[in-house]
Protein backbone atom coordinates (compact mmCIF):
# COMPACT_ATOMS: atom_id res chain seq x y z
CA UNK A 1 0.00 0.00 0.00
CA UNK A 2 1.05 3.54 -0.49
CA UNK A 3 1.47 6.24 2.09
CA UNK A 4 -1.72 7.74 0.65
CA UNK A 5 -3.83 4.92 2.13
CA UNK A 6 -2.15 5.51 5.52
CA UNK A 7 -3.18 9.17 5.35
CA UNK A 8 -6.66 8.09 4.26
CA UNK A 9 -7.00 5.93 7.40
CA UNK A 10 -5.95 8.75 9.73
CA UNK A 11 -8.30 11.15 7.95
CA UNK A 12 -11.17 8.63 8.05
CA UNK A 13 -10.68 8.13 11.81
CA UNK A 14 -10.67 11.90 12.35
CA UNK A 15 -13.83 12.27 10.25
CA UNK A 16 -15.52 9.45 12.20
CA UNK A 17 -14.70 11.12 15.52
CA UNK A 18 -16.49 14.24 14.21
CA UNK A 19 -19.48 12.23 13.01
CA UNK A 20 -18.62 12.74 9.33
CA UNK A 21 -17.73 9.08 8.66
CA UNK A 22 -19.14 5.84 9.98
CA UNK A 23 -17.38 3.11 11.97
CA UNK A 24 -17.82 0.96 8.84
CA UNK A 25 -15.84 3.57 6.85
CA UNK A 26 -13.00 3.31 9.39
CA UNK A 27 -13.09 -0.46 9.32
CA UNK A 28 -13.14 -0.67 5.50
CA UNK A 29 -10.22 1.76 5.23
CA UNK A 30 -8.25 -0.09 7.92
CA UNK A 31 -8.64 -3.40 6.10
CA UNK A 32 -6.87 -2.14 2.97
CA UNK A 33 -4.19 -0.04 4.71
CA UNK A 34 -0.61 -1.12 5.37
CA UNK A 35 0.03 -0.96 9.12
CA UNK A 36 3.12 -1.45 11.29
CA UNK A 37 3.62 -3.39 14.53
CA UNK A 38 6.51 -3.93 16.89
CA UNK A 39 8.28 -7.17 16.02
CA UNK A 40 8.95 -9.48 18.97
CA UNK A 41 11.90 -11.87 19.07
CA UNK A 42 9.55 -14.85 18.65
CA UNK A 43 6.52 -14.98 16.34
CA UNK A 44 3.47 -13.30 17.81
CA UNK A 45 2.36 -9.87 18.95
CA UNK A 46 3.59 -7.58 21.70
CA UNK A 47 0.64 -6.30 23.73
CA UNK A 48 -0.12 -3.62 26.32
CA UNK A 49 -2.77 -3.52 28.99
CA UNK A 50 -5.88 -1.75 27.74
CA UNK A 51 -6.26 1.65 29.39
CA UNK A 52 -9.60 2.54 30.96
CA UNK A 53 -10.12 4.89 28.03
CA UNK A 54 -7.79 5.12 25.02
CA UNK A 55 -8.85 8.76 24.75
CA UNK A 56 -7.90 9.52 28.35
CA UNK A 57 -7.43 13.17 29.15
CA UNK A 58 -3.80 12.68 30.18
CA UNK A 59 -1.27 13.59 27.54
CA UNK A 60 -0.32 10.71 25.23
CA UNK A 61 3.24 10.73 26.59
CA UNK A 62 2.12 10.26 30.22
CA UNK A 63 -0.38 7.55 29.21
CA UNK A 64 2.40 5.74 27.35
CA UNK A 65 4.58 5.82 30.45
CA UNK A 66 1.68 4.46 32.51
CA UNK A 67 1.27 1.58 30.06
CA UNK A 68 4.99 0.90 29.85
CA UNK A 69 5.39 0.64 33.62
CA UNK A 70 2.15 -1.19 34.40
CA UNK A 71 2.33 -4.64 35.97
CA UNK A 72 -0.17 -7.33 35.11
CA UNK A 73 -3.01 -6.91 37.63
CA UNK A 74 -5.22 -9.60 39.12
CA UNK A 75 -7.39 -10.58 37.29
CA UNK A 76 -5.69 -9.93 33.94
CA UNK A 77 -7.06 -6.95 32.04
CA UNK A 78 -7.83 -6.78 28.36
CA UNK A 79 -4.76 -6.65 26.13
CA UNK A 80 -4.24 -4.54 23.02
CA UNK A 81 -1.76 -4.77 20.17
CA UNK A 82 -0.41 -1.31 19.30
CA UNK A 83 -0.76 -0.82 15.54
CA UNK A 84 0.68 2.14 13.64
CA UNK A 85 -0.25 3.92 10.42
CA UNK A 86 3.35 5.00 9.81
CA UNK A 87 6.87 4.45 11.03
CA UNK A 88 6.71 7.94 12.53
CA UNK A 89 3.76 6.88 14.72
CA UNK A 90 5.65 3.67 15.57
CA UNK A 91 8.65 5.73 16.70
CA UNK A 92 6.49 8.04 18.86
CA UNK A 93 5.06 5.14 20.86
CA UNK A 94 7.90 2.62 20.97
CA UNK A 95 10.97 4.81 20.72
CA UNK A 96 12.09 2.68 17.76
CA UNK A 97 13.17 -0.88 17.27
CA UNK A 98 12.29 -3.85 15.12
CA UNK A 99 8.99 -3.76 13.26
CA UNK A 100 6.95 -5.61 10.67
CA UNK A 101 4.17 -4.50 8.37
CA UNK A 102 1.05 -6.10 6.96
CA UNK A 103 -2.40 -5.10 5.84
CA UNK A 104 -5.20 -4.41 8.29
CA UNK A 105 -7.05 -7.44 6.93
CA UNK A 106 -4.13 -9.77 7.62
CA UNK A 107 -3.49 -8.26 11.03
CA UNK A 108 -7.05 -8.75 12.26
CA UNK A 109 -7.01 -12.30 10.92
CA UNK A 110 -3.84 -13.09 12.91
CA UNK A 111 -4.81 -11.57 16.27
CA UNK A 112 -5.60 -14.06 19.02
CA UNK A 113 -9.24 -14.15 20.17
CA UNK A 114 -10.10 -11.31 22.51
CA UNK A 115 -7.08 -9.17 21.58
CA UNK A 116 -7.93 -5.90 19.85
CA UNK A 117 -5.84 -3.48 17.80
CA UNK A 118 -5.02 -0.03 19.21
CA UNK A 119 -4.38 2.29 16.29
CA UNK A 120 -1.70 4.98 16.76
CA UNK A 121 -1.79 5.05 20.59
CA UNK A 122 0.39 8.19 20.82
CA UNK A 123 -1.78 10.21 18.43
CA UNK A 124 -4.86 12.35 18.99
CA UNK A 125 -6.74 10.19 16.46
CA UNK A 126 -6.13 6.95 18.41
CA UNK A 127 -8.90 4.36 18.20
CA UNK A 128 -9.47 0.78 19.37
CA UNK A 129 -10.44 -1.69 16.65
CA UNK A 130 -12.23 -4.85 17.78
CA UNK A 131 -10.79 -8.02 16.28
CA UNK A 132 -14.19 -9.66 16.82
CA UNK A 133 -15.47 -7.51 13.94
CA UNK A 134 -13.93 -9.99 11.50
CA UNK A 135 -15.02 -13.16 13.29
CA UNK A 136 -16.60 -15.70 11.00
CA UNK A 137 -19.42 -17.74 12.42
CA UNK A 138 -21.23 -20.54 10.58
CA UNK A 139 -24.84 -19.80 9.78
CA UNK A 140 -27.46 -22.30 8.64
CA UNK A 141 -30.30 -20.97 6.50
CA UNK A 142 -33.36 -23.16 6.12
CA UNK A 143 -36.26 -22.45 3.80
CA UNK A 144 -39.49 -24.41 3.79
CA UNK A 145 -41.79 -25.16 0.89
CA UNK A 146 -45.38 -26.17 1.37
CA UNK A 147 -45.96 -29.91 0.81
CA UNK A 148 -47.03 -30.81 -2.66
CA UNK A 149 -45.74 -27.55 -4.16
CA UNK A 150 -43.70 -27.43 -7.32
CA UNK A 151 -39.97 -27.22 -6.99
Amino acid sequence: MTATSDVDLVETVRRAKCGEASPQDVFDTFLRTRVYCERPEVPGFLTVIAPDSPAAEASPRSRILDLATATVPEPPQARLVPVFTSLEQFQLFTGGGAWFSTTGTDLLGLLPPGVDAWLDPAAEHTVRLASAAVAVEPVLHISYRPRGGAA
